[in-house]
């Protein structure tokens, strides 16, 4: 019986980039991979990337220029907002998207060409890739050598292992042998259908001068298009080659099935279904004209999780072999570099010899990936029913985006995601994350729904542009190998208190909050986190408190001039009370007061690049 040191079960993107990392962290190591399929020949799901795969592919696995010989660049996220007839020509759609290449790479993969290339990559590097060898066995001893049968051309075959790591995706071969739950999620209920289309002539074809100009000329083919609509998303992803992936992702409690509104399309579940789905939208249609569908998949239920990834019995799972979330934001190949990069270091460790580090390792990774998991499916659970508003999505986006670069990107590039005294410092604000996460949530679902009810949701989804680098630009020259602290801590709060002032002003309609410098930053994480409910009683006592510092702050500047207090309307409104009205010593407090209530804060929301 032949023997290695690991057995990886799959050579899909997980798999195949999982073995290119152990060779090249350890050329030592035996690594036989396992591939059911005689050829990497299916076009996948999972073509998008974002910046933590992005930067595990160049600076981990030195994959840099083969990505942009053979894959395509990828120009960031973009996303179109559509009027509610769904019929809206494409230059008039409001949109959020950048007018140049963003800071930091990322890429659009054809998938199939990938996972071919990498076969040819691990064989050279000295790792055993056997195609067609379909595992129909593993037995797992956690005092020795466990054991892998699989059947190829014919035949049965064994070997045996100290490692097997499952990258086998949705058919889970590890846990289904070790008899381990997989669970459906019920807290999202999200469904998937897709195809590649050829001859899609793309969205840069478009020749509408003010439109291409409002971008700078940057090549919108090259995003990941977003068609945002209520319950739903349409992606456009662009693929090397004449292939464009098209793709719909849908809540089923909102689009035609179970408590979803009146008159709501039905999800597609069929390829007949996908494409009267995609042609009932004009621009969709529209880029659509003329091209082929040349294949077709569906998923009934997307989500989905394990209670455990990583055993000190020498077994991990990688890849949508242990979990998966939701494909909005592309979040698939950032938990592929996240657990390929825990099993590298358990497995180093375990061969090292270093038990204690092996069991702290196995410990610390697992408890971060079941964080990782829950507080990525909180990110969407309420996310779905705001889609389709411009001015809401606007502010979410711009509070995601600048949490992933700062609290996510920026430690992963640092190198500190597999460091065990970070983690379990970070473990410390589980609690925090997450309801900082589901607060957030229920607050931008319940003015959706407000928006709704005062016939405003698509107010604002014609002929506007945000440019989506707004909320991240401050972190362009900060990103790398040193991580400030305080930095980091100071842009959480920014980006809270920026977006939360603003869906506040919106709630309340109180014109002109938003943008002050006193409000901003009184509204850190954790004030936010005492707002259930967004009130004029509530503002009140915030404006109380700002009134009292600003009373503090006012007698120690004039302290002769016998300030009682100063009180704020949401409005806008000044006034201070102790100084008689009318005298010097009034007007130039009051004066003083307007000003420092008038301050801008350079919010988020009000920063235009």
């Amino acid at each position: 019986m032949r023997t290695f040191d690991v057995v990886i079960i799959g050579s899909g993107i997980a798999g195949g980039l999982l073995a290119r990392q152990l060779r090249l962290a350890c050329p030592d190591l035996g690594v036989l991979v396992l591939e059911a399929a005689a050829a990497m020949e299916d076009y996948k799901v999972g073509e998008s990337t974002v910046e933590v795969a992005a930067s595990y592919m160049v600076r981990r696995l030195n994959l840099g220029t083969y990505l942009y010989q053979h894959q395509l660049p990828k120009n960031g996220l973009r996303f179109f907002f559509d009027s509610p007839g769904k019929d809206l020509p494409l230059p008039r759609m409001s949109e959020i998207g950048s007018d140049h290449m963003p800071f930091h790479p990322s890429f659009q993969l054809e998938r199939a060409r990938l996972e071919r290339d990498l076969v040819a990559m691990n064989r050279a590097a000295g790792a055993e890739v056997e195609l067609g060898a379909k595992v129909v066995d593993v037995v797992i001893d956690g005092r020795g050598r466990h054991k892998v049968v699989y059947e190829q051309g014919g035949e049965r075959r064994e070997v045996a292992c100290r490692w097997v790591c499952d990258a086998s995706g949705r058919r889970h071969v590890l846990f289904r042998k070790l008899g381990v739950k997989v669970h459906k999620e019920t807290r999202l209920n999200t469904a998937a259908a897709w195809g590649r289309y050829r001859g899609v002539a793309g969205l840069d074809a478009i020749t509408d001068v003010a439109w291409r100009s409002r971008a700078r000329y940057t090549a919108r083919h090259l995003s990941t298009n977003h068609f945002m609509y209520d319950g739903y998303w349409i992606w456009f992803i662009p693929l090397a080659g004449d292939l464009m992936s098209v793709g719909v992702v849908f809540d089923k409690d909102r689009v035609g099935e179970g408590n979803a509104p009146a008159g709501a399309l039905p999800g597609p579940r069929t390829r007949a279904e996908f494409e009267r789905f995609l042609g009932a939208h004009r621009a969709v249609r529209e880029l659509l004209e003329g091209a082929e569908l040349e294949d077709f998949q569906s998923y009934a239920h997307l989500p989905y999780h394990a209670e455990r990834y990583f055993s000190t019995d020498r077994y991990a799972v990688t890849g949508e072999a242990g979990a998966f979330t939701d494909p909005f934001y592309s979040p698939g190949s950032d938990f592929i570099a996240t657990s390929n990069e825990f099993i590298t270091q358990m497995i180093l460790s375990d061969v090292a010899g270093d038990r204690a580090g092996f069991e702290e390792r196995v410990a610390a990774y697992d408890a971060y990936y079941r964080f990782k998991y829950d507080s990525t499916l909180r990110l969407y659970e309420r996310m779905y029913p705001v889609f389709g508003c411009f001015e809401l999505y606007r502010l979410k986006y711009l509070l995601d985006f600048n949490n992933y670069y700062n609290l996510v990107l920026w430690p992963f590039m640092a190198d500190r995601v597999t460091d065990v005294r970070w983690i379990r410092e970070e473990l410390r604000f589980t609690d925090l994350v997450l309801r900082a996460l589901s607060t957030m949530g229920e607050h931008f679902a319940s003015l959706a729904g407000d928006l709704r009810a005062r016939g405003e949701y698509f107010a604002q989804n014609e002929g506007r542009f945000a440019n989506g680098l707004n909320g991240v630009a401050q972190l362009e020259t900060r990103l790398g190998p040193t991580i400030d602290e305080g930095f980091r801590r100071e842009q959480v709060d920014r980006a809270y208190g920026s977006v939360f002032a603003a869906l506040v002003e919106r709630r309340l309609g109180e014109r002109g909050l938003s943008d002050r410098a006193r409000l901003v930053s009184e509204l850190k994480l954790p004030q936010v986190l005492t707002f259930r409910d967004i009130t004029p009683a509530r503002l009140s006592r915030v404006l109380e408190r700002i009134g009292e510092r600003m009373t503090r702050e006012l007698r120690g500047e004039f302290p002769g001039a016998g300030v009682e207090r100063v009180e704020l309307g949401a409005g806008g409104e000044v006034s201070v009370v102790g100084p008689a009205a009318g005298s010097a010593a009034h007007a130039e407090v009051l004066a003083r007061a307007r000003a420092l209530w008038d301050a801008s804060a350079g919010s988020l929301a009000h920063v235009a690049l």
